[in-house]
Order: structure tokens, then sequence, then C-alpha cells
């Protein structure tokens, strides 16, 4: 039985005390010249490319869509770039992950995909910064769709690409509502890490993967 574990970068295996907020905020308003709502519930899709439309819809800005992703996210980038050269500390790896990511991959029938709600390019930087190296690993963030469902259902399908496996089980390692609520979308199982409230498997951080193993009855 060949399992397929799709990991979210923020608070799994980066934490970043929420440095890139500011900057996402930042970079749309030098960019498009509106403040943005930073209450994040209010948007239908939580990832990066997904705001920012609903921002440009919100505010009827007429420009090129395109254009105006590749400004913001440009923009943006090179903010989040000097905020981790001014306060390289802010962003570090989550405990356990790259111990969690090492037992994997000596694992005969478990493999690794990154599934993030961010672009691509700013994704990386803090996986850059937080010391890990993803030259391997499969790959998809918002520059490749605007959902969560959509981000993740594409994780998982360059991972049968790239692997050459059909996947029996697919395992998200993430944190809040959203995440859960795409698993039970794509029928893919879930482990909260970082918080609890009862209703599915959680573990505190990666340190404790075996207790979800054992919570879903995967062979570690």
């Amino acid at each position: 039985m060949a399992n397929l574990f799709l990991l979210d970068i923020d608070g799994a295996l980066v934490d970043s005390n929420n440095l890139e907020l500011g900057c996402y905020v930042k970079a749309v308003n030098e960019v498009l010249g509106v403040e943005m709502d930073t209450d994040l519930t209010q948007y239908a899709n939580l990832t990066d490319g997904g705001v920012l439309d609903e921002i440009i819809a919100k505010h009827g800005i007429s420009e090129s869509r395109s254009l105006i992703h590749r400004k913001v996210e440009s923009r943006f980038s090179t903010l989040v770039q000097q905020a981790i050269k001014e306060s390289p500390e802010a962003v570090h790896e989550a405990v356990g992950a790259k111990a969690f990511l090492n037992h994997i991959n000596d694992l005969q029938n478990t493999h690794i995909a990154i599934s993030t709600s961010g672009w691509a390019s700013t994704a990386k930087l803090k996986l850059r910064a937080a010391g890990f190296d993803i030259s391997n690993i499969t790959f998809a963030s918002s520059s490749d769709a605007l959902s969560r469902t959509e981000i993740m259902a594409l994780a998982a399908f360059r991972a049968k690409q790239d692997l050459g496996v059909v996947f029996d089980r697919r395992v998200l390692f993430a944190h809040g509502d959203r995440n859960k609520h795409a698993s039970q979308e794509l029928g893919y199982d879930y482990v909260e890490v970082g918080r609890t409230d009862g209703h599915h498997t959680h573990i505190p951080n990666l340190t404790h993967y075996q207790a979800a193993f054992s919570q879903l009855a995967l062979s570690s």
C-alpha cells in the first residue's frame, strides 16, 4: 500500500510568525493603491492568488489580471526577502519537521509532496530560510491554482506523475479549518498540526508523528 503525505508549509514545516501578512498588505497597497482588509476569514479562497482576485473584484480594478498578479507577487517576494534579511530569526523550521522528512524518506511506500496556499516564489524563500532543500520534492502552490482544494489535488496528481505511483491513501499534515474542509472534500485523511479542537487527528508538531500514524493505522 502506497501513501502520499501532503505537507502544508506554514505551521507544519516552517514557523514565520505571520511575517508575510504585513508584506502582502504592503505589496497590495503599493501596486494597487488600496487598503487590504486583514480579516482573513472573509476571503473565500485563502490563498495568495485567491485573496488577490477578491481584492481586484471588490475594488473594480480593470487592469489585466495576469499583470496585476505578476506585479503584486514580485513586490511581495521582494518585501518578504527584505523582511527575512532584516529578521532571519523570524523564519525557522517548525519543531520536528526535518526529522519527520528524513524518516519518511527512509520508508519504502510513503512519499511526500508540498502543498501551499502561498505563491511559489515566497513559499520557497521561506523554506530556504528555514534550511530546507526541496529540490526533489513534488510541489504545488497558489501559483498553480486559486483554491486550497485545487492546490492539494494538483500536488497529489504531480506526485503520481513524478513517482509513477498510484497512492492508496493521501494524508494532509496542516492546520486550520480550511485545510480540514479541503481534505474532507477530496477524501484525504487529515492531521491537524499545532492545535486541537477534538474533532480529528491532532499532533502538537511533527515530532509526534507516530501518534498520528497510530490513529490512522499507518505503517511507520
